[in-house]
């Protein structure tokens, strides 16, 4: 199936990128900070903190975009409760634009919305994805903070968003299997895709100390790479309160404010909050996703 952006009679993978000047800020804007949420290993929450951190930065009164790129398998409008009427398939056939399809949430919080169950939304790669990202040059929302929810794992389509952020937060478990996946995928992410700079996120452990020896043995794992900067972002504690907020169709931060895990994802939504933008493009879609969020026109050129 072909890829299409709306008004354009090209397929995406007909474009190449093309200049490379800096991008400017527009004006009265700061730039936007995007961040990609990912993990090496599926069933320790990333979706969950990836909602509760955007809802958390949002009720700090970021304006905050929640991009679910998990691409095919989307569940971020039904952990919210919310109903969308229309997904990126849609955009990526050129039946709509990118702004017509965001939902709104709690706090203001703005979404855009995935589709489920589309086998070839989970095959797509760097060029769709490029696509994708492309389509934020027709939205008008004004926000100063992207967040990406990409699928698990390692894909062309992971590695594009993660790429093209400016953070990357990844989530690991203290069990073997998460921890060697999220270590694999920082180092393909460094090797392949010259992802520089990662936070660690601890998920779904008991205590503050636990997080810390897990954080411990991810430093041991990575002694070698001397060019990789990692650094511990925080945990979020194992807690019964998440999957009840789940049963409810609620963030946690919403449903219950005053539980541990809660109360962390609060801090982890101010921690975030304070970290510096970054102004400069580290990767081409970086570049991309820099300039159009910005509303900048971007010079592209068609192969031959």
């Amino acid at each position: 199936m072909g890829v299409f952006l709306r008004g354009n009679s090209m397929l995406v993978s007909d474009f190449k990128l093309g200049s490379r000047r800096c991008p400017q800020t527009a004006s009265g804007h700061g730039p936007v900070r995007t961040i990609a949420v990912t993990s090496g290993k599926g069933g320790i929450g990333k979706t969950n903190i990836a909602v509760n951190l955007a809802l958390g930065m949002a009720k700090d009164g970021a304006r905050v975009m929640l991009l679910d790129a998990d691409l095919g398998m989307a569940n971020v409008d039904v952990l919210l409760g919310l109903h969308a009427r229309s997904s990126l398939l849609n955009v990526l056939r050129g039946e709509l634009r990118l702004e017509e399809i965001v939902i709104h949430g709690p706090d203001d919080l703005m979404i855009v919305p995935a589709a489920s169950g589309i086998k070839h939304l989970t095959e797509l790669g760097t060029a769709e994805c490029a696509g994708i990202v492309r389509a934020f040059s027709e939205l008008k929302h004004h926000i100063d903070t992207l967040i990406i929810d990409t699928a698990t794992g390692m894909s062309e389509c992971v590695a594009s968003f993660c790429a093209a952020s400016s953070e990357v937060i990844v989530i690991v478990g203290n069990e073997p299997a998460s921890l060697k996946d999220g270590i694999a995928l920082i180092k393909l992410l460094h090797a392949e895709y010259g992802v520089a700079r990662f936070h660690v996120l601890a998920s779904m452990v008991q205590t503050a100390r636990e997080g810390d020896e897990l954080f411990a043995k991810i430093l041991d794992l990575l002694a070698e790479r001397h060019d990789v900067l990692v650094s511990y972002t925080g945990f979020v504690p194992y807690d019964d309160a998440l999957h009840r907020a789940v049963l409810h169709h609620q963030a946690v931060v919403d449903a219950f404010p005053r539980s541990r895990s809660a109360m962390a994802l609060r801090n982890l939504a101010r921690r975030v909050g304070g970290w510096p933008r970054q102004n400069s493009p580290r990767g081409h879609l970086e570049f991309f996703i820099e300039r159009l969020l910005h509303q900048n026109n971007v010079e592209m050129e068609v192969t031959s």
